[in-house]
């Protein structure tokens, strides 16, 4: 058999051209040397790599064949020479335009008369449509498999988790389909351009210019998708002539190719989301847009229900923080009443100096009390502002650990001037050593102030001495609670139930949202609110909230 490998098929090649014609017409040759050169190529092989046989004859063999077959395609074939036998399988090859075809080829070591190579005869047929059939059915069986996956992935998803999933679909997604890139576009506050929000590309491409604007950077297409439209293109040449911006800026980033849907709720376009390849042409068929539109319905409805809580999550921090402002007007007197101590106490010390200088008394010793009492009392009237400005200011809920004693104490001082006038009693009942908890300071100074407040004015009616409020704190389990009692004429029964319900209220001018906020404050720590009436009089609230170390867990 060697006999025949060796020496009767380049007889054929050299003495029959009958032979030789029907090689060229039907099959696809290819012979490489023992140097690994192409020394011979059929005319139907240079058809199909679109290269000339001058172009071949004499080039390296991997010059034409995919980057991940020279090494391993080299060591099979000597080892089926070494074990008398031929090489049977497919090659994928680089034509000259760049596109890629497959052979399914049988590969003959042929040897000399000292059994050494001399050369390999490879044989084949070209199978790059049945490749492209299979690969397609193949990207569309992984495609319905992970839309699947999505669908459940996606269903009860924590809006804390959202971001992630969304970039792990789109990486995904990119890697099933051999994209390059894949890009999430969200209007902004005020709805007036997209920018990128979630984003994947493959490993060693260039990444994308920071602060990307759609509406300035591809403009044609903005337009396109706020009328709710899908853009598609194979090429950007396939773009309009109005979108000579948008072709500019996808020849600067390298795009070739790129399919992007709008994302939709209400019937207004909220954002979009694209598919994109940098390194080479794709047409996007008509199976895999019915696919990727699944994608970014299931992707969209997240991200609306996303951006539907975090503005029904702003809205309650405006309104928290309305409440904040409206607690305030209703202290306004106690507030006065706060500054207007230590001021007093500033004006008459200044002008009890300027007497002793007036008088010609100098005695250091009572001019250095004077001033010491005017920077306490300055210290005091500044501890009240910067309490105030805390309450009132707009800021991210920041949660550092705090004793509840504390923060009880800030805020009875802050109300203290409140408490006086209306000549409310106070019976503190505060646990020593009591764990810290993990909390916003300024959202648990707000709930105190609710309650002390709500407490004091259950009591307007009752005689002056019978005005008091006990506050008590202690360790309960896993938690630290705080209960706060006043003496008034309870909750009625039939509405305990409803007590923290928003706009619902006891007070005939109230408006029905301080305890409502002051619940939603509470349970957003993981802590409980209740309120219940005292067996002999007025109302009990109380929250318990978890201990900063059990919570970290």
């Amino acid at each position: 058999m060697k006999t025949v490998e060796r020496d009767a098929l380049p007889m054929w090649l050299r003495e029959s051209a009958d032979v030789k014609a029907a090689f060229d017409e039907h099959a696809i040759v290819v012979i490489v040397d023992a140097q690994e050169r192409i020394t011979f190529v059929s005319e139907r092989f240079c058809a199909i790599s679109q290269l000339s046989g001058d172009e071949l004859v004499g080039q390296d063999y991997r010059a034409i064949v995919s980057e991940r077959y020279p090494h391993v395609l080299l060591y099979e074939l000597r080892d089926c020479m070494a074990h008398d036998s031929r090489w049977r399988g497919e090659i994928q090859f680089h034509a000259k335009d760049g596109t890629s075809f497959w052979i399914s080829a049988t590969i003959v070591p042929l040897l000399d008369e000292e059994e050494k190579l001399r050369q390999f005869v490879v044989i084949g047929a070209d199978i790059t449509e049945q490749k492209r059939v299979e690969n397609e059915l193949s990207e569309m069986h992984r495609l319905q498999r992970l839309l699947a996956d999505l669908s459940a992935r996606f269903v009860a998803v924590p809006s804390a988790q959202v971001d992630a999933a969304i970039q792990t679909t789109q990486s995904l997604v990119g890697e099933a389909l051999g994209l390059d890139r894949s890009m999430l576009w969200q209007l902004g506050e005020h709805g007036a351009d997209m920018s990128v929000t979630h984003y994947w590309q493959r490993d060693g491409l260039p990444p994308l210019p920071p602060d990307l604007s759609m509406g300035a950077c591809l403009p044609w297409i903005h337009d396109e998708l706020l009328r709710g439209g899908c853009v598609c293109f194979s090429t950007v040449g396939e773009l309009p002539a109005r979108a000579a911006r948008d072709v500019q800026v996808f020849s600067q980033q390298g795009t070739k190719s790129c399919l992007t849907f709008p994302l939709i709720a209400n019937g207004k376009t909220f954002g979009a989301l694209a598919f994109a390849t940098l390194q080479a042409e794709r047409k996007w068929r008509d199976d895999v847009i019915a696919e990727l539109k699944l994608v970014a319905q299931i992707i969209g409805n997240v991200v609306a229900r996303q951006r539907s809580e975090m503005r029904e999550e702003q809205l309650r921090d405006e309104l928290a923080h309305a409440m904040r402002i409206a607690s305030l007007g209703e202290l306004a007197a106690a507030i006065a009443h706060e500054l207007n101590q230590p001021l007093a106490a500033i004006l008459s010390n200044a002008q009890a100096a300027r007497r002793f200088l007036e008088n010609g008394e100098s005695d250091p010793d009572e001019l250095h009390a004077i001033l010491d009492d005017i920077v306490r009392d300055d210290k005091r009237a500044g501890g009240v502002v910067h309490n105030l400005r805390a309450m009132v200011r707009k800021h991210p809920a920041t949660r550092e650990s705090y004793s509840l004693n504390d923060l009880v104490i800030e805020v009875l001082e802050l109300l203290r001037g409140e408490m006086i006038g209306e000549r409310v009693g106070l019976h503190l009942s505060l646990a020593p050593s009591l764990p810290p908890v993990a909390v916003a300071r300024v959202e648990l100074q707000q709930v105190l102030v609710n309650l002390f407040i709500n407490a004091t004015q259950a009591m307007n009616s009752n005689a002056s001495g019978d005005r008091a409020i006990d506050v008590e704190t202690r360790t309960e389990a896993e938690t630290v609670v705080v209960r706060i009692r006043d003496r008034g004429h309870g909750v009625p029964p039939d509405r305990l139930s409803h007590i923290f319900d928003p706009f619902f209220s006891t007070k005939a001018d109230g408006l029905g949202m301080g305890l409502s906020i002051c619940r939603r404050i509470i349970e957003s720590h993981g802590g409980r609110i209740e309120a219940r009436n005292h067996r002999e009089i007025g109302a009990i609230f109380s929250f318990s909230l978890p201990i900063a170390a059990i919570a970290a867990r």
